[in-house]
C-alpha cells in the first residue's frame, strides 16, 4: 500500500509535465494556479485533515513568503536564493506564532489565526518603506515563468507526498488521536502540543514557498493580493472539500475550487466571494464530520466549539 502512493503521484504528474510543451500560455497559467492551490491545500490539510484544527489565517504564510521573496529579488538576489532565504527567515516566525495559538482550541484557534492574517494586511499597507504600502511591490519582467511552473509542480508533489507520509507515520497517528479526543490523547501520554506545532510549521513551510513562487510568476504583490479575504477564503474552502486523511483529498478540493475560481473570474468576478459563501453553506448542510472526509448525509454533524 505504501508503494502505491508514490506510483499514483507519479501517474498524476505525467499530464502536468506535458502541459508546457503542448498547450498555450493561458492553459499553462491556469495549471500553474491549480498546482499552487494543490500545494496550499495540502499544506493546510496537515493540521486540519489529520488534527481537526482549521487555520483560517493559513494564507498569512503565503503572503509573508511572497513579500520576503519580492523584497530580496528587488535588492538584487537571484530568485531561487530569495526563495530559500525567505523560507529560513520566516519559518521561525511560524514556530513562534504556534506557541500562543495552540494555547487555544477549536473555534478560538481558528478565529485567532484569522486575526493574524488581518493584522498582517494592515501592517503591509502601513509599512511603506518595506512593503510598498497599498501600492505594493512590482517585480521586473523576467523569463522565469517556465521555471516557476516546474517549481510549482515539484511543490505540489511535495505537499501531497507529505500528506501521504504523515498518514503512515507517528505524527499522523498523534494528530488523528488528538482529533478524536485531545484530552484523552494527552492523558495517555501523547505529545499533543508537539504534534500540532510540527504539522503547523510543516504546512507553513509549504505556504512560504508557494507564496514566493507565485509572486515571481505574477510579478506583483500588495496587501490585498497577499493577505486579503479573496485570497484566504479559497484555500479554506478547498480544505473543507478535500480535507481528510487521504493524499488525494487536497487534489480534489483544489481542482474543484480552481475551476470555480476560473468561472467566476471570467464571467462573474463581482460575485466571487459570494460564490465561496454559497459553497461553505452547502458544505455545512451536506458534509458530515468536518475533517474526516465523510460525505453524503444530512444534516451535517455539529462542530464542537466547547474545546
Amino acid at each position: 500500500m505504501k508503494n502505491i502512493q508514490p506510483m499514483a503521484l507519479g501517474i498524476c504528474a505525467i499530464p502536468f509535465m506535458i502541459f508546457p510543451v503542448v498547450f498555450s500560455h493561458y492553459w499553462i497559467t491556469l495549471v500553474f494556479t491549480l498546482l499552487i492551490n494543490v500545494s496550499l491545500t495540502g499544506g493546510i490539510n496537515l493540521l486540519w485533515g489529520f488534527g481537526g484544527y482549521l487555520n483560517l489565517g493559513y494564507m498569512a504564510f503565503f503572503g509573508l513568503g511572497g513579500y520576503g521573496a519580492a523584497i530580496l529579488i528587488l535588492n538584487g538576489y537571484p530568485f531561487l536564493i530569495s526563495l530559500l532565504v525567505g523560507l529560513f527567515l520566516f519559518l521561525p516566525v511560524a514556530g513562534l506564532l504556534a506557541l500562543p495559538l495552540f494555547r487555544l482550541q477549536g473555534f478560538y484557534f481558528s478565529v485567532a489565526s484569522l486575526g493574524i492574517l488581518i493584522l498582517l494586511e494592515e501592517l503591509a499597507g502601513k509599512l511603506i518603506f518595506l512593503s510598498g504600502g497599498l501600492e505594493g511591490l512590482s517585480l521586473p519582467l523576467s523569463d522565469h515563468n517556465l521555471e516557476c511552473y516546474w517549481l510549482s509542480l515539484a511543490l505540489a508533489g511535495l505537499s501531497l507526498g507529505a500528506n501521504g507520509i504523515v498518514n503512515n507515520k507517528r505524527l499522523g497517528f498523534r494528530l488523528k488521536m488528538l482529533q478524536e479526543d485531545e484530552r484523552t490523547a494527552e492523558s495517555i501520554g501523547i505529545p499533543v502540543f508537539s504534534a500540532k506545532v510540527q504539522a503547523y510549521v510543516l504546512g507553513a513551510a509549504i505556504a512560504f514557498l508557494a507564496g514566493g513562487i507565485y509572486i515571481r510568476q505574477s510579478g506583483y504583490i500588495g496587501p490585498a493580493s497577499a493577505f486579503g479575504l479573496s485570497v484566504a477564503m479559497p484555500v479554506v474552502v478547498m480544505a473543507l472539500i478535500g480535507g481528510g486523511k487521504h493524499w488525494w483529498g487536497p487534489l480534489l478540493g483544489a481542482v474543484l475550487i480552481t475551476g470555480l475560481q476560473e468561472l467566476l473570474w471570467t464571467g462573474l468576478d463581482r460575485w466571487i466571494l459570494s460564490g465561496y459563501g454559497i459553497v461553505l453553506i452547502l458544505l455545512g448542510f451536506f458534509r458530515v464530520g468536518f475533517g474526516h472526509g465523510e460525505w453524503g448525509a444530512w444534516p451535517a454533524k455539529k462542530l464542537d466549539f466547547s474545546k
